[in-house]
């Protein structure tokens, strides 16, 4: 059997849809394609499970997109499983040679893709996790069961320089109201070194590198900076290796919960439910706005990741440790 994944989202999102693909490989002894993004890419490629991983670069998209269709009609896939729902994947799906197309149920698809003349999943509910929701793709091929197990892969060398024991700090987040303060990441920072000892490690995208800066220059802790020097596999090494790992809602929390490091994840407009780590502890404080989470993109006052404070997410981390 032939299936074609077509995932092209965020790093979480591909994350989440490791379990589904390592059941569809276990149950069905398939041979699995994915249609990934460049950020998510190495992973996808370097997975067990991933038989082909298919490339499509939207910033390149002239001369991705030739490359991408070219790739996708040389086979003639039994099915395709369309767990983006947004009309890009959409038409990926029907550009495939598939004898059975699969997609969401009406109700939790967007940009009209319900229109699509697909095979829907039965509805469930749309505030389930993620990771629960695309294992729903494997009830809906009767596959005997949804086991849970990601096998990341590793195959990148730890990184030189790093001690024995060290305790992450992902500092990025996807959309600038999920972030916590540079401030509160630097007097963490303190509380970590001088309460249990353990070198902090910044870790971030290269969009984070001026925060790593503002967080070294407000701290006295020795910090290791590597925000915007990791690869995605090398990041895997990193986060694999620490004590523990304290984080926003982003790519890297899922990566923690999907490696089994201890986790701390920072929330706040966001739905922990839905979009949280599926193992790992979550903080999130109870606040008097009008709806919390409220998924805004953009907020003047983001008083809900405020409200962290240091001492919550030090207090936590001594639960742990």
């Amino acid at each position: 059997m032939k299936i074609l994944i077509i995932k092209l989202g965020a790093l979480g999102d591909v994350i989440n849809t490791f379990p589904l693909v390592v059941n569809l490989k276990k149950y069905l002894n398939a041979e699995i394609d994915w249609l990934v993004a460049p950020l998510s890419y190495p992973l996808v490629a370097n997975h067990p499970c991933v038989d082909t991983a298919i490339l499509f670069d939207k910033n390149r998209v002239r001369l991705s997109l030739p490359c991408a269709l070219k790739e996708i009609r040389t086979k003639e896939y039994d099915i395709t499983l369309d767990l983006q729902r947004i009309l890009k994947s959409g038409l990926f799906s029907m550009a495939s040679k598939s004898a059975n197309r699969v997609g969401f149920n009406k109700e939790r698809c967007k940009e009209m893709t319900w229109l699509f003349p697909f095979d829907r999943i039965p509805p469930s509910d749309p505030q389930a996790h993620m990771l629960n929701q695309y294992l729903e793709f494997g009830t809906h091929l009767n596959l005997p069961d949804n086991d849970v197990s990601w096998m990341i892969p590793r195959i990148a060398k730890k990184l030189p320089g790093l001690p024995e024991k060290y305790l992450v700090l992902n500092v990025g987040a996807s959309r600038p109201v999920k972030q916590w303060a540079p401030e509160y990441f630097a007097a963490l920072a303190d509380k970590i070194n001088e309460k249990f000892h353990l070198q902090p490690v910044l870790t971030g995208g290269p969009e984070d590198i001026n925060t790593g800066k503002q967080i070294k220059e407000k701290t006295n802790s020795n910090i290791i900076d590597l925000t915007g020097r990791t690869s995605i596999l090398q990041l895997v090494e990193v986060i694999a290796e620490a004590q523990c790992v304290i984080s926003c809602d982003t790519g890297a929390m899922h990566l923690a919960s999907a490696l089994g490091t201890d986790l701390i994840a920072l929330f706040g407009p966001t739905d922990p439910r839905r979009t949280g780590p599926f193992r790992g502890r979550v903080i999130q404080k109870e606040l008097s706005c009008a709806c919390l989470p409220c998924n805004k993109r953009k907020c003047k006052d983001p008083r809900c990741m405020d409200a962290i404070k240091p001492e919550d997410v030090c207090q936590e981390l001594e639960s742990l440790i």
